[in-house]
């Protein structure tokens, strides 16, 4: 009975696993944000947000987008400011519909 619990609660685990999709892109987009944080570990990050373009049923708009950049990106990352044009190369995420990128490589240095 114990193992006909285990086998449905797993099952049940992987039934509601949301798959992330991650693509690398060059993302290029003015910066209006940046915040050198600490985690929970203790380790510095910078969370950069930038002013993206995008278009949905033809109608463009602009939306706020988190960069996330960890561990040796931190200290390039660390000399942005905003109004600057940031330009990297990033890993994109899609959870619950919104958009977030980790950087790879900063370009524009």
């Amino acid at each position: 009975m114990k193992r006909f619990i285990t086998m449905i609660a797993m099952i049940a685990m992987i039934s509601i696993a949301v798959p992330a999709v991650a693509l690398d892109v060059i993302l290029q987009a003015p910066i209006t944000d940046v915040q050198t944080l600490i985690d929970k570990n203790g380790n510095e990050y910078v969370r950069v947000i930038v002013a993206e373009t995008r278009t949905l049923n033809g109608i463009e708009y602009q939306t706020e987008t988190p960069v996330m950049a960890f561990g040796n990106q931190v200290d390039s990352a660390k000399d942005l400011k905003a109004g600057q044009e940031f330009k990297a190369i990033c890993a994109s995420r899609i959870y619950k519909d919104r958009i977030s990128y980790t950087v790879l490589k900063i370009l524009n240095k």
